[in-house]
């Protein structure tokens, strides 16, 4: 099955025109041409029937030189237009592939929709590409349509052809952090901020174990995300799994008696956690025993009383309260207050 791209998101056919039609020069390109050499005869033959020749030559060159600004201004109104018409159908495009490729359960359309991408001259496009060749639950026979378009992107577009080289001989080597290194070094020093490339650092950050950094680039992405909506899902769901993975890792430096990073990987999950996922990892008991272990007991007794407003574990809560309450009431430094605090 074939997919079909709406009319005014086809890069390749402006809306309203096919064929030759669609390559010819727009009307008031050729309206502004022509202006010039219509006017020429008249200006001319004003020149000959004035009494004051100078004057008529002068004259004649003036309104020569004004027709020639006015055509100069109207020829960059229309390739500006033409230039944005053409942005609009490559964005409209792209979000036409990406729902298929999120959405459809075809996988034909959806290789139809990865072959159209790889016609767009647009660095989003190839992100979008190297998305699909570089994930592995992907079919293998997207995941090597996608191959193929990127490389007709190489041959059609050369200021893409090292990047693209260096990206897929990366991916090919299973090395993600050469896949980092390439998608910071050509993308994220750019004017325009993608996406796509926030997104794709993150999941090579995940693939790593390394999920503090993963979590800091997904979060790019989402606040690129808020004009796109490019990867809404996909993002929410390898965040939720990030705040996972450092709840994990906050649980085993605690055990091994690494306070401070399991303190660290708490509050970077806090921070992404929904009220009720706090309440069910019972994030606050597990901030405050944590800065009960840094001394820190001020902050471990509003960590319960957070937890007290918020219903985590009820009971156990409000006995730590008010155990981290009579402490901080007692001064001085005899042995039964030292020990209570230990």
């Amino acid at each position: 099955m074939k997919i079909s791209l709406p009319p005014r998101c086809n890069p390749a056919i402006p809306e309203g025109r096919s064929g030759s039609a669609g390559r010819a020069l727009p009307v008031s390109f050729i309206a502004a041409a022509l202006v010039p050499v219509l006017m020429a005869p008249w200006m001319a033959a004003s020149a000959e029937h004035s009494a004051n020749p100078k004057i008529a030559h002068s004259l004649f060159f003036f309104i020569l030189f004004g027709v020639g600004i006015i055509s100069l201004s109207v020829s960059l109104i229309v390739a500006l237009t033409l230039w944005s018409h053409r942005q609009d159908q490559i964005q409209c495009m792209m979000r036409f592939c990406i729902r298929y490729l999120v959405e459809s359960k075809n996988e034909s359309e959806k290789i139809e929709a990865v072959t159209a991408l790889g016609q767009a001259k647009d660095p989003a496009a190839l992100l979008i590409l190297l998305d699909v060749v570089d994930n592995e639950k992907a079919g293998e026979e997207l995941r090597d349509a996608a191959d193929a378009a990127l490389h007709e992107m190489s041959r059609k577009y050369p200021q893409f052809t090292s990047v693209i080289d260096a990206l897929l001989a990366a991916v090919e080597e299973k090395s993600p952090q050469k896949v980092i290194d390439l998608l910071v070094a050509n993308f994220e020093h750019r004017k325009k901020k993608y996406v796509q490339s926030a997104y794709l650092i993150g999941r090579e950050y995940m693939r790593m174990e390394q999920y503090a950094e993963a979590l800091a680039w997904l979060q790019k992405a989402r606040m690129r995300n808020r004009k796109t909506h490019v990867y809404f899902h996909q993002i929410s769901r390898l965040i939720s799994t990030c705040n996972q993975q450092l709840l994990n890792e906050g649980d085993v430096l605690f055990r091994v008696g690494e306070y401070a990073a399991a303190l660290e990987r708490y509050a970077l999950a806090s921070h992404e956690l929904k009220p009720a996922d706090k309440e069910h990892h019972a994030l606050h008991l597990r901030l405050a025993c944590t800065y009960c272990k840094l001394a820190q007991y001020e902050d471990a007794y509003r960590e319960t009383l957070l937890a007290l407003q918020e219903h985590h574990k009820t009971e156990t809560s409000l006995s730590l309260s008010k155990l981290l309450h009579q402490m901080l009431s007692e001064v001085g430094t005899t042995a039964e207050v030292r020990e209570r605090r230990d």
